[in-house]
């Protein structure tokens, strides 16, 4: 049987204000951004997950803007699942805190006070040239001082360590600078949110190498050739990723325990130009 959704859902903005007044500037190609909904007290926060697109051209994008659309889903058999069913079905991870190694229950609250969320990848101001900025997610615009730092909700078990076996990473990885991938491998992505994997949900944080190579087909399985008669086939890695947000808000019966979510809404996504390699120069 299908669920019920008994939450309201966010609302995907494109202006710095919770209305998408048409006077209020829109938002940079940097920043992703929701507002709550209005009138729903029993919301207590909402659950934030990515995923990582390779380019604007990759069919992914496509096929699950239509899995996040609700025109999309015909009859009463057929409706669109509340929660984290479609984000576990397509590939979504959820967003890990910068510097931290667990979860939260639901990632950012809403007291009532506040009226929108804003991840903004150049948090002080700087230009898309400077590729050195965590993202951060704050409830104001500029995002100057966020509530949170943001990482991705992947934990690598290798981590940059020599010994894995007795010193497995611990930490979500960061959205700047941990990102580990080898050209010259074939199957040389080795973090699990570069693959072309789906269920991910189920491996996150994903301690193990072998749960790593089960979350799919890397994204650039082969390196590119051209066959004789002039046929390019492979993909070279790019230099911009896409980085798709969605959102769900999040809360409990009144008078129960029983947690009840909203359905998913699809926000965005912005260009990150600076994937590196294994052997990257910092």
């Amino acid at each position: 049987m299908p669920q019920v959704a008994l939450l309201e859902q966010p609302q995907k903005l494109s202006r710095v204000h919770a209305s998408d007044d048409p006077e209020q500037p829109e938002l940079p190609p940097t920043v992703i951004a929701f507002a709550f909904p209005d009138n729903d007290t029993n919301i207590i926060g909402y659950a934030i997950f990515y995923k990582i697109y390779y380019s604007l051209a990759d069919p992914d994008i496509r096929n699950d803007e239509r899995d996040f659309d609700e025109n999309s889903y015909i009859g009463t058999n057929n409706e669109m699942q509340p929660g984290d069913a479609i984000l576990r079905e397509r590939g979504f991870l959820k967003l890990g805190e910068y510097g931290k190694s667990e979860f939260e229950e639901y990632y950012i609250g809403h007291d009532g006070s506040q009226e929108a969320v804003y991840i903004a990848f150049n948090p002080s101001g700087a230009t898309n040239a400077d590729r050195r900025k965590q993202p951060v997610i704050g409830y104001d615009y500029p995002v100057n001082n966020g509530v949170k730092v943001l990482a991705r909700g992947f934990i690598d078990p290798r981590d940059g360590s020599e010994n894995t076996e007795t010193n497995p990473g611990n930490k979500f990885r960061s959205f700047v600078n941990d990102w580990e991938y080898d050209v010259d491998d074939p199957d040389g992505y080795h973090d699990g949110d570069l693959r072309r994997g789906y269920n991910l949900l189920g491996y996150q944080p994903g301690w193990k190498i072998e749960d790593i190579e089960r979350c799919g087909i890397p994204y650039f399985l082969r390196r590119p050739k051209t066959l004789p008669d002039g046929t390019s086939v492979g993909i070279m890695p790019g230099k911009t990723l896409r980085i798709g947000f969605a959102v769900y808000s999040y809360g409990r019966i009144p008078g129960s325990l029983k947690p009840i979510t909203s359905k998913p809404v699809y926000v965005g996504e912005v260009g990150y130009p600076d994937l590196h390699d294994k052997n990257r120069e910092l």
